[in-house]
Formats: C-alpha cells, structure tokens, sequence
C-alpha cells in the first residue's frame, strides 16, 4: 500500500490501482444518498408554501396584497444567492462539508418552525412571514455545498448518473411540496391548537412542520454514524494524470468556463419558469375559477403532484438515454426544445 498525499491507495492483485476499498465505497455512497436527501428536502422547503403562501398571507394580514406576497417568494431564492457562495467559501475553508450542512439544516427546521407559528404572533406578520422566508433561503445556500460534494464523491464514469438523480431529487422536492400543500388541506383553516395555542395545524401551517421534522431526521444523518467524508475525484484524477499529488492534478485541469457559465444560465431558466408557474398558480385560479383557498391549493397541488411523475420518469431516463446519444442532444431535444 502506498502513500499520496496521506491518502491510502490500495494495489489489486493485477498492480492495477484500486481507488477505494470496498467499505470504502460503500460510505462514500451513503454520503450521496445522504445529499440527495438534503438536496430534495431543500427544494421541498422552498416549494411546500410555493401555493399556499398567498392565501395563507391573506390570513394572516388582509392587507398584505399580492405584491406583498411577491416579497415573500422572493425572499428565498434571493437569500440562497447571496449566501451561496459564503457557505461554499465556509465549506472550502474548514475542508469539510459535515459542519456547514448541520448548521444550515438546524436554522431551516428553525425558520420552518417560525413560519408555521406565525398565528401566534400578535402583530406585524407579514413581516415575520417574510423574515422566516428569507432564513430558510439562507439554510438552502447548502446547496452549493452539496453539489460541490458531489462532484469531489463521484468518479468520472459515475457523475452523470449522480448529477441526474441529484436534480431528480431537487426536482421532487419542488413537485412534492405542492403535493403535500394538498394532502394536507382537509385540515381546514382553523385545524388544531396545540400546546395553549403557540402551535395551530391547520392546512397551511402543517407541510411546515413536516419541514420541521425531516429538517431534524436530515441533520441527524450528518452524524459520524451515517455520513462519512469520502471525496475521490482529486484521487482519480491524480491517477488519471500520473500526477504526484491531487493538487498538482487540479492544476492539470482547466475548466470550461463557457461551457459551466451556459449551463448555470440554462439552469437559471428552467427554475424561473418552474417557480413563476408554481407561485401564481393558486392565486391565478382562485382569480380565474373563483376556487376558493382550499379547493385552489388542492387542485394545483394535485396537478403538480402528476407532473412530478413525469419529471421523474423523465430523470430516471438521463442516464441511458446519455449512453445512447451525445449529453448535449439529450439536454437540448430533451430539455428545453419540450420546455418551448
């Protein structure tokens, strides 16, 4: 067994270069599920008051009007923006994703908490609505970390495949939190009052705390127990390159700028188009069809639920489909020629 930069490589009985141990591989694949989890429970914490936010707004504060309620959206995203690249710095800095990730999951299940508490505050809770909002983008700025992690977890021949169900999870996060926003709609606007009314369930506070409790079950799988750091790109790449450290094997490799600035653009669109339908959904048919709260929040979440299905059929072809024919024809007629 030899020595690269304190990272143990182990020889098969052939002398070829064996990158991992078979425990090895194992925790290093947990510790992906493990993103794909936080990935999509981010996502869901975005998307889970996407359509109920605005009748719950009017609830909460009559007076608060829709462009009111286009600050609240708005919070999140534009918090996740300007706190990615400090958490990924953070990551980058301690060289270790574990403390970053609990850290951003215990302040999400703390603002879901606080946005599902709001009927407790006495005064002024359009603006507690918005500050609750605007936390939870800060906690969703893990996911810079994640990504990051998940490029430095995988081997070349295994990131497609990775990066496909990483989107599949983020993308199910968007679609389930509508669908949740439905299951639970019978609940009723008035619900249930608990502990002398500092906690009410009704229909929009409860996908709320559901975020409170995947958010405590997502921190808790960040234990030593369940998540275990496993990069190996540098590794492979050093090996690759016949390079005599993973640094020197970085500085071998020079990033396509074009290519990596295209696709955040590319992203960038697909988002906003999912997140424009999905914010004015409820308050366009409630408008249009003269649904009420609850008949607009169960209908529209239904409706994403089923698209949901076809996003994941959809993802769960990526990776064949890119064995068959060339990633970007597969991104183009595939991807935004349908969105068109």
């Amino acid at each position: 067994m030899e020595k690269e930069d304190g990272i143990s490589q182990n020889l098969t009985a052939n002398n070829t270069i064996s990158l991992e141990t078979e425990e090895e591989y194992k925790e290093r694949w947990n510790s992906i599920r493990v993103m794909y989890f936080t990935m999509f429970l981010m996502a869901l914490g975005f998307s889970v008051v996407l359509t109920g936010v605005w009748p719950y707004l009017d609830e909460l504060d009559p007076s608060a009007g829709k462009e009111f309620m286009g600050y609240v959206v708005a919070a999140n995203p534009l918090a996740q923006m300007v706190f990615s690249p400090l958490v990924g710095w953070w990551g980058n800095r301690r060289g270790s994703v574990r403390l970053p990730l609990v850290m951003s999951l215990l302040l999400f299940t703390g603002a879901s908490a606080a946005y599902s508490m709001l009927e407790a505050v006495p005064s002024h809770r359009k603006y507690w609505m918005l500050l609750s909002r605007f936390f939870i983008g800060v906690s969703s700025a893990n996911i810079a970390i994640c990504r990051s992690y998940l490029s430095a977890a995988t081997k070349v021949k295994e990131r497609t495949g990775a990066v496909s169900m990483v989107s599949l999870a983020q993308v199910l996060g968007f679609i389930v939190g509508p669908g949740l926003q439905a299951i639970v709609t019978p609940l009723g606007e008035k619900g249930k009052t608990l502990l002398r009314g500092w906690i009410t369930l009704n229909m929009y506070t409860a996908a709320g705390w559901i975020n409170v409790l995947l958010g405590i079950i997502n921190a808790a799988l960040f234990s030593p127990v369940f998540f275990v750091e496993r990069p190996i790109a540098a590794r492979e790449a050093m090996v690759l390159s016949g390079a005599e450290s993973e640094r020197a094997a970085w500085k071998c490799c020079k990033p396509d700028f074009l290519c990596a600035w295209t696709m955040i653009i590319a992203f960038f669109i697909l988002v906003f188009n999912f997140v424009l339908l999905e914010t004015l959904g409820t308050s366009l048919t409630m408008d249009q069809f003269a649904w009420t709260k609850s008949q607009a929040l169960s209908n529209i979440g239904m409706l994403l639920s089923a698209g949901g299905v076809i996003a994941c059929v959809s993802f769960v072809l990526i990776n064949p489909l890119c064995k068959l024919f060339n990633e970007c024809h597969v991104l183009l007629w595939g991807g935004f020629f349908l969105m068109v």
